[in-house]
């Protein structure tokens, strides 16, 4: 893609050539319009490369051929366009990726996965940590340390060990999705955090007063944590939920990354972020674009978590 210079950098090597009478080759590579050096490089009896080399510059410009064209709908078979005629594409506002698939439609497709992931195990997960950790923290004494136990046992389990017991488990095999194994491992072990800190939360509650005014008037446990506990402990959790969310949508990216999570072609901002990596100086705007919606979604999930905690949150509406 660049010139040779002093420091004879060909570039790909392509193909060898043995035979002296050969003197056409046919690039078959997924070229983009652009402009590129083929270097033809003499070998020296050892099969190594010299210093004695001849240099051709390319402009690669957009072309499909005319059975291509209508086959994608492109033009009419009785439009009688010859060799030269220009085609109109369709348009793409964000651009396309390296494969040519437009990148808008990737990502609205991609934030259904990314957002299945990033809301749906967190929902989940905290919801069972609230009640895992009211329970705890009202009843106390040793079912409370028995809990706790159970919850720092979770905590120690590898993560990414049991995406891969839960991946094979599923019969999710390589190259295929882990969707469903990936929730399965954040809702099972992601819990404890949440648990963990209503726990301390509702330790505090329950020796306030108007709980003890509940109790001498009958409350039922049920309705002491349900009525009274968990009101006051939404902030928490709102603040929970809203961290969790996009350490989940990040959780998601690495897994892709790593081959674990969500496999091509099926699309999610994760894995579009890492495709993107790869094309990152030739094409920035297939890894912005798939970035920028993650931090848009994080961002708008932290100041909806701010909205919520400030609306339901009883102590702060009490003072206000």
């Amino acid at each position: 893609m660049f010139p040779i210079g002093p420091e004879l950098a060909f570039g790909i090597p392509i193909i060898e050539f043995f035979d002296n009478g050969t003197l056409f080759f046919e690039d078959r590579l997924d070229l983009r319009p652009n402009t590129y050096y083929y270097s033809v490089v003499a070998l020296d009896s050892l099969g190594g490369l010299t210093t004695t080399y001849e240099t051709m510059e390319i402009n690669v410009s957009r072309v499909t051929t005319l059975s291509e064209a209508i086959d994608n709908g492109l033009i009419s078979a009785d439009e009688g366009l010859q060799i030269g005629d220009q085609v109109l594409l369709p348009l793409h506002p964000l651009g396309t990726d390296y494969l040519g698939r437009d990148m808008l439609a990737r990502l609205m497709a991609g934030g259904q996965v990314s957002l299945l992931i990033g809301i749906g195990a967190p929902f989940i997960f905290v919801l069972f940590g609230v009640a895992f950790g009211s329970i705890a923290g009202y009843i106390g004494g040793k079912v409370d340390q028995v809990m706790m136990r159970f919850a720092d046992f979770v905590v120690a389990l590898p993560f990414l060990l049991f995406m891969i017991l839960f991946k094979i488990s599923f019969g999710i095999g390589p190259g295929e999705s882990g969707v469903f194994p990936m929730l399965v491992a954040l809702v099972i072990l992601m819990w404890p955090a949440t648990a963990r800190l209503v726990r301390g939360q509702i330790l505090q509650i329950r020796e306030q007063g108007y709980i003890s005014a509940s109790q001498l008037l009958g409350a039922k446990t049920s309705y002491l944590i349900v009525r009274h506990m968990i009101p006051n402990t939404m902030g928490v959790v709102l603040v929970t939920l809203t961290f969790a969310i996009p350490s989940a949508i990040f959780t998601e990216a690495f897994l892709s990354f790593i081959g674990m999570g969500v496999a091509p072609p099926t699309p999610s901002w994760g894995s579009m972020s890492n495709e993107g990596i790869k094309n990152m100086l030739i094409s920035p705007h297939e890894l912005i674009f798939p970035a920028l919606f993650i931090s848009i979604t994080v961002l708008a999930f932290n100041l909806l978590g701010d909205g919520l905690r400030d609306a339901l949150d009883a102590r702060m509406r009490n003072t206000e």
